[in-house]
């Protein structure tokens, strides 16, 4: 994932902090966690089989960045982690200046209905697109919205405490939503003031897993491998009804 640009200014998302400043909680984990990684076509081809041999059982895989730029390894990503028994879930990179619904139309077209085993799609909120708080937040629901009715499940928001300051004015719309924290190098990261916890924790950049050529976010998720599977989709049929009736009214998004 990139870096968080605020105007002109950069901001390296999940920057360590030596404290907790206002608007911001710092929260530990409990004592289980399940090992993670995101990806996008800047891993290369990934060896799914190998990842899951070294102990990830979780990836988040990129569909997009915006409305046009479409990743080129989603589809074998997408296929490859499920062939492997990695349990998946996709994030698009949002661009708020760019239309919310078609981004979420791109994602869930790419994307497909879901099916059982699936984690929540998440938005990457990292810039601010020239837009002002409110109008971002609004934005981001947009998103949110489609995405929600299309799938039946609340997606995940990434970001971090200083991102979501910075471009959401610390906005506690999104509250009840899972959570995907970006702080590295901490155990204990700090979150926006509005959530009461963090679901997902990307705690490196630069971490090597075997079968990822170079180097790779990596995650946590804060609780067993158990509590991850009640997070993901159960009803595959509810899902593609539910997927179904988005392509219906929606046609011209569906590939």
């Amino acid at each position: 994932m990139a870096a968080l640009l605020v105007g002109a200014a950069t901001m390296v998302m999940g920057a360590t902090l030596a404290r907790a400043g206002q608007g911001q909680r710092v929260r530990c984990g409990g004592r289980s966690a399940v090992r993670g990684i995101d990806v996008s076509k800047w891993q290369g081809e990934v060896d799914w089989q190998a990842v899951r041999a070294v102990g990830v059982r979780f990836a988040y895989i990129r569909v997009s960045d915006g409305s046009t730029i479409l990743d080129g390894m989603f589809a074998r990503n997408w296929a490859g982690a499920r062939s492997a028994g990695v349990v998946r879930g996709a994030y698009q990179y949002f661009r708020p200046e760019e239309d919310a619904e078609v981004q979420a139309d791109l994602l869930l077209a790419s994307m497909g209905p879901l099916r059982a085993g699936d984690l929540p799609p998440a938005i990457d909120v990292e810039v601010s697109g020239g837009l002002a708080s409110r109008e971002l937040v609004r934005r981001v629901g947009q998103w949110v919205a489609r995405v929600r009715a299309a799938t039946g499940v609340r997606p995940v928001v990434y970001t971090s405490a200083l991102g979501w300051m910075a471009l959401a004015g610390n906005s506690r719309r999104f509250r009840s939503h899972p959570l995907w924290v970006a702080h590295h190098d901490v155990e204990c990261p700090s979150t926006p003031a509005g959530w009461r916890r963090w679901t997902f924790h990307q705690f490196s950049r630069q971490s090597t897993v075997g079968g990822v050529p170079g180097l790779v976010d990596e995650n946590r998720f804060r609780g067993t491998l158990r509590a991850l599977r009640r997070m993901t989709v159960h009803s595959e049929r509810a899902a593609a009804r539910r997927w179904g009736r988005w392509r219906k009214r929606y046609a011209s998004a569906a590939p």
